[in-house]
């Protein structure tokens, strides 16, 4: 197993900088402590939500931590591709992989259903967009000469793109894997990295890698379970206990208000019972002392059947600054050396 983080950004501050300066903090620390990648949570126009610190370009963002980190490999997650031009998409990926020489993994996603006032309509369903897109980007990152494209959403003739990625054919890209089955099934076609959320719980995370695999065996591209990233809450601290007291009181944001974290509510309870104690007692939160977490990611491992990476959230204001660095550190030091054993197909990811 390897180890990232995913950045899902909400942090509640009034201006933008403060914010953005916390993330790439906890991005640089996690380069030092040798976390081998981070997924950037790219919050911006098109949501149904607005906050004044929200990261509406994660590009920029990791072109900026790619010179203050060293090794540490960075992709947006996600780019909602229906709301982009995918030339525009495939023309900023190539730049931000040169930038970063060669430290840049693109990230797509359908993004959010239904219309705002910020998104408008869009001109066909979200899913077909997407995999045209794909396909659009794929062809103006690998062509070696200008092209025709005739598709149902996008169209245009002697195209291509400067410049073409430094990483060749092309970088690794991840898709944000919910329920959708034909999401995971492209993202196995395509020989994509499936990123699995952190609120799913583990038996949905469990199907939707049994989808990815029969996906990949039925099109004979091999879709390894060393590929794919499952993000969860993980905090270390000295006891269970103490974990609780640093995180008591803390609001579970926009994740709770929205529903992701219903599937947690208790028989006859509401929203208002998943409160930060409720989840780590429910053990839907890996908190505690090293060797407390370390079993609830064993047990998670074999839970689903085994996974590649395991992203660590990141990004949100859950304990004070010095509580998150001391927690990551701590599991690196203390959880993920007694982790690496664990490789659920044999080979690298």
């Amino acid at each position: 197993m390897q180890f990232g983080i995913f950045s899902n950004g909400e942090r509640s501050n009034q201006v933008a900088k403060a914010t953005y300066d916390e993330d790439l903090a906890e991005v640089i620390l996690a380069d030092e402590l040798g976390l081998q990648e981070a997924w950037i949570s790219e919050h911006g126009t098109f949501v149904s939500f607005h906050a004044p610190d929200q990261l509406p370009s994660a590009d920029l963002f990791i072109c900026k931590a790619a010179v203050l980190t060293k090794q540490i490999r960075m992709g947006p997650g996600i780019r909602p591709l229906p709301y982009f031009h995918p030339l525009q998409v495939a023309t900023d990926a190539a730049v931000c992989d040169h930038l970063t020489n060669g430290r840049y993994m693109a990230g797509f996603g359908v993004g959010l259903p239904g219309k705002t006032p910020q998104r408008g309509t869009l001109p066909g369903d979200r899913r077909a967009m997407t995999r045209e897109a794909i396909d659009l980007i794929l062809t103006a990152w690998t062509a070696t000469a200008p092209f025709d494209w005739h598709g149902e959403f996008w169209q245009g003739e002697q195209l291509h793109i400067i410049p073409q990625p430094l990483t060749k054919p092309h970088m690794d890209v991840g898709i944000a894997c919910s329920r959708s089955e034909g999401t995971l099934e492209l993202t196995a076609q395509q020989g994509f990295i499936p990123l699995m959320s952190w609120a799913p719980q583990p038996k949905q995370v469990k199907d939707m890698i049994e989808i990815y695999q029969r996906a990949g065996d039925d099109a004979r591209c091999p879709a390894r379970r060393s590929r794919v990233r499952v993000a969860r809450m993980i905090y270390v601290a000295d006891s269970v206990a103490q974990a609780k007291r640093d995180l008591g009181g803390i609001d579970l944001g926009a994740a709770k208000v929205t529903g992701r974290l219903n599937h947690y509510i208790p028989d006859g309870g509401t929203r208002d019972d998943l409160t930060m104690e409720f989840m780590i007692e429910r053990g839907a939160f890996f908190c505690g002392d090293p060797n407390t977490v370390c079993n609830q990611i064993r047990g998670l491992y074999e839970e689903i059947g085994g996974f590649g990476v395991l992203l660590l959230l990141a990004g949100k204001d859950w304990g004070t600054h010095e509580q998150r660095q001391r927690s990551m550190r701590l599991f690196m030091s203390e959880v993920a050396p007694r982790l690496t054993d664990l490789n659920p197909d044999g080979a690298g990811v």
